[in-house]
C-alpha cells in the first residue's frame, strides 16, 4: 500500500454491555453458575466503508455517538474491528487524547524520550527533535520538571508538539485544537496546514463547521455507525447541518413551529436560497439568505399595503434579529390574486450555530399569515466575541484578624 492510504472495508465494531454488576467475588460466582449475568451488544460501527487517498484531508462529521472517535481509534490501532478490514500504510500520529502515555513522575524531556521509543525512534533522533518540541510547546524552561506539576494547558501543549514532530504519514485529529490560548491555537493550525501542504493524509473530527471547511476538502457523515454521505465538504456539511437543525426544531418545545392568521393573504410556497439562487439552509459569513415566497390572496382578491416581515430565533425561541419592509422604508406589497415576495438578509454572524427563521404577512391592522419557527437554518463562521462580557466586577469579603 502507498504510504498515507486508508481503507475501511465493511467494518463493524461491537461493544459488549453488561447489565449486572457484581459487588463481591461470591456474587460473581453465583451469577456465573446461576446464569444471572446478562450481556448485550452495542454496534458502534455498522458496515462502514470508505477510502482516503494519500494526501487527502477528510473530516468525519456526525452527532455524538455516531462513531467518529471509534473510527479514529480503529485507524490508530487501539481497537480491532469485529468484522471487516481496516488498512493503513505509513507512520500514524494520533491527536486523540493529548498526553496519554505520559508518566507523571517523569520530566517533560524524559516523557518525550519514552514516547519516542514507543514510536520506534532511537535516542539520537529524539535528541534532535527535543529542542523543536520544547520551543513549539513554549516549555523550554520546564523540560526538567516532572509533568505532574504541569497545568492542563502545559500538558496538552507538550502532547500536541510531540505528536506532530515525528513526521507522520497519517495524522488523526479528534477535537484537540482548542489547546492553549488563541496564539497557540493559531500555531497548531499552521502546523496542521503544513502537514496538508506537504502531502500528508489528515483525518479530522470536529464539531466546528468552520474548522472543518478550513482544513478539509472532503467529509464523511457518520450516522449511528453508518456512512450516510461521503463527498465534497460543503455538500456533506450542509446536509448534516440541515438534518441537525431539523431535529433540533422538532425537539425544541419552546420554539415549536406554529402557523396562524386569517389567511386572507397567505404563503402558498416558500423556498430558501443563497444569493445566487441555489437552494440551501446553510450560510457562511457574507452569504445572503434569500427568502422566495409565492403569495396568494383568498378568492383572488386584490389586497394592498401588505407588510412582509421576518425574524430569526435561537432554538430556545429567543429572537435575535427581526425586520420588515415597513421598518426598512421599502414599498409595501400589493397582491392581486397572486404575486411574489423576496427577503434578502445578509447577517453578521457573531454566534455561529443553528437558528429558526420565521416569516409573516400583516398590514391593515390584520395578521394575515404567520409561519413561526418554520425554517431551520445553519449559520457558519468564526465566533466573533464571547456571549457575555464583564462590564464591571467587584469582589468583596472580610478577613478575620488575630488580635494584636
Amino acid at each position: 500500500m502507498q504510504k498515507g492510504l486508508i481503507q475501511f472495508s465493511d467494518v463493524c465494531l461491537d461493544y459488549r454491555l453488561y447489565r449486572d454488576r457484581s459487588v463481591s467475588i461470591m456474587e460473581t460466582f453465583m451469577n456465573v453458575f446461576g446464569r444471572k449475568t446478562s450481556r448485550d451488544w452495542f454496534r458502534a460501527l455498522d458496515h462502514a466503508s470508505f477510502q482516503i487517498s494519500p494526501g487527502e484531508s477528510v473530516a468525519l462529521v456526525g452527532s455524538n455517538g455516531a462513531g467518529k472517535s471509534t473510527t479514529l481509534k480503529l485507524l490508530a490501532g487501539i481497537y480491532s474491528p469485529t468484522s471487516g478490514k481496516v488498512g493503513t500504510s505509513g507512520r500514524i500520529a494520533s491527536l486523540l487524547d493529548l498526553g496519554v502515555g505520559f508518566h507523571p513522575e517523569l520530566t517533560g524531556a524524559e516523557n518525550i524520550f519514552l514516547n519516542g521509543a514507543l514510536l520506534g525512534f532511537d535516542q539520537k533522533r529524539m535528541l534532535e527533535l527535543l529542542p523543536g518540541i520544547a520551543e513549539f510547546s513554549m516549555l523550554e524552561r520546564f523540560m526538567d520538571t516532572p509533568v505532574k506539576y504541569y497545568s492542563s494547558g502545559m500538558f496538552m501543549r507538550l502532547g500536541f508538539a510531540l505528536a506532530t514532530s515525528v513526521d507522520p504519514d497519517i495524522l488523526l485529529i479528534d477535537e484537540v485544537l482548542a489547546v492553549g490560548d488563541a496564539a497557540f491555537q493559531a500555531k497548531c493550525y499552521d502546523r496542521i496546514f503544513g502537514f496538508r501542504e506537504s502531502g500528508k493524509t489528515i483525518v479530522f473530527v470536529s464539531h466546528d463547521p468552520e474548522a472543518v471547511r478550513r482544513l478539509c476538502t472532503r467529509a464523511i457523515w457518520l450516522d449511528s455507525g453508518r456512512v450516510r454521505m461521503n463527498g465534497p465538504v460543503d455538500d456533506v456539511l450542509g446536509a448534516y447541518l440541515n438534518a441537525s437543525a431539523g431535529r433540533l426544531q422538532n425537539t425544541a418545545a419552546s420554539a415549536a413551529p406554529r402557523e396562524w392568521g386569517n389567511r386572507e393573504v397567505f404563503f402558498s410556497r416558500v423556498t430558501l436560497t443563497d444569493g445566487n439562487g441555489v437552494p440551501t439552509r446553510t450560510f457562511r459569513q457574507g452569504d445572503t439568505v434569500k427568502v422566495n415566497a409565492l403569495i396568494e390572496t383568498r378568492e383572488g382578491r386584490e389586497v394592498k399595503n401588505i407588510i412582509l416581515g421576518f425574524s430569526i430565533h435561537r432554538p430556545d425561541g429567543e429572537t435575535v434579529l427581526a425586520s420588515n419592509n415597513l421598518e426598512n422604508g421599502e414599498p409595501l406589497l400589493e397582491i392581486n390574486g397572486s404575486g411574489e415576495g423576496y427577503i434578502y438578509i445578509t447577517p453578521e454572524i457573531i454566534e455561529p450555530g443553528n437558528y429558526l427563521l420565521s416569516i409573516s404577512l400583516t398590514g391593515n391592522s390584520t395578521d394575515y399569515h404567520w409561519q413561526d419557527n418554520f425554517y431551520p437554518i445553519s449559520l457558519l463562521g468564526k465566533k466573533q466575541m464571547p456571549p457575555l462580557r464583564i462590564n464591571s466586577l467587584r469582589v468583596a469579603g472580610s478577613v478575620d484578624k488575630e488580635p494584636v
